[in-house]
């Protein structure tokens, strides 16, 4: 039989804690069957490193964005016009960026003040992923159905919901409007009850893994770094709480990682 493969979907491997083991942590997820990551952008200043990360490693496959947590009124516009350059001028420079992201809306009460702008910037970069026809990589914090409705009346070309943290029912629209439901080790923690019951009740078709490293630590490693190497035991626990088989749950989130991300295996 052929050893299992996974996708983390979402992972920070480009920020400076991973600097010093970044190649030790990479080789560790070979081993697991970590074959592939996505790298989402959060803010213009980092774009680079992690593109330059990303083409040293053909395993690494970046995503650049601006996370509503990163939005500066002064900086937003010139973001925006470097961002459709890196884009315009991926193939000349040796690199492929698979998705718009991480963006989206947060209202949580440290940033719900620029929640107006976080809009702004949010459509504007539904605009850029339309006509790249790229994916987007979605941060949604206690603004989900805002975000619904922004993404009924934007064209785009679904995505993954990062560390969804919303209901059932709102599951359910994120899924008709084309995305899948970013699953990590919050999954882990025996409180996440409604969301381990939406877990239970969508599709696996709908379901990518990701760990969000080097945040959002599992249960087992709550303590320690996030590492892109979990996902496989991620996938155990998936597999466990819908009482599915290990094998069934590797193979369908990968394959739906790849369709979404347009990851070649």
């Amino acid at each position: 039989m052929q050893p299992l493969q996974f996708i983390d979907s979402h992972c920070h491997l480009d920020l400076p804690i991973f600097d010093s083991d970044r190649e030790s942590v990479l080789n560790r997820c070979r081993e697991l069957g970590v074959s592939h990551i996505v790298v989402p952008g959060v803010t213009a200043l980092q774009w680079d490193n992690l593109l330059n990360i990303c083409r040293e490693h053909d395993s690494l496959y970046p995503a650049i964005g601006i996370h509503p947590l990163f939005i500066e009124s002064d900086t937003v516009t010139e973001d925006l016009k470097v961002m459709n350059f890196l884009l315009n001028n991926s193939l000349t420079h040796n690199y492929s960026i698979v998705a718009i992201g991480e963006v989206g809306l947060d209202g949580t009460e440290k940033l719900s003040h620029k929640i107006s702008l976080q809009q702004k910037i949010f459509i504007a970069q539904l605009k850029i992923a339309e006509e790249h026809n790229l994916p987007l990589i979605l941060h949604i914090r206690k603004a989900h159905q805002t975000a619904i409705e922004i993404l009924k009346h934007n064209s785009n070309h679904g995505g993954v919901v990062h560390a969804f943290s919303g209901s059932l029912e709102q599951a359910l629209e994120y899924i008709k409007l084309g995305f899948k439901i970013g699953v990590g080790g919050t999954i882990s923690r025996v409180n996440a009850k409604k969301l381990r019951r939406t877990i239970c009740n969508i599709p696996l078709e709908s379901i990518t893994l990701e760990t969000d490293s080097p945040d959002l630590a599992p249960l087992w490693a709550k303590d320690e770094r996030n590492s892109p190497h979990h996902i496989p035991k991620i996938a155990e626990v998936v597999a466990e709480i819908r009482g599915d088989n290990l094998e069934r749950v590797a193979t369908q989130t990968t394959e739906n990682a790849k369709t979404i991300f347009n990851i070649k295996l």
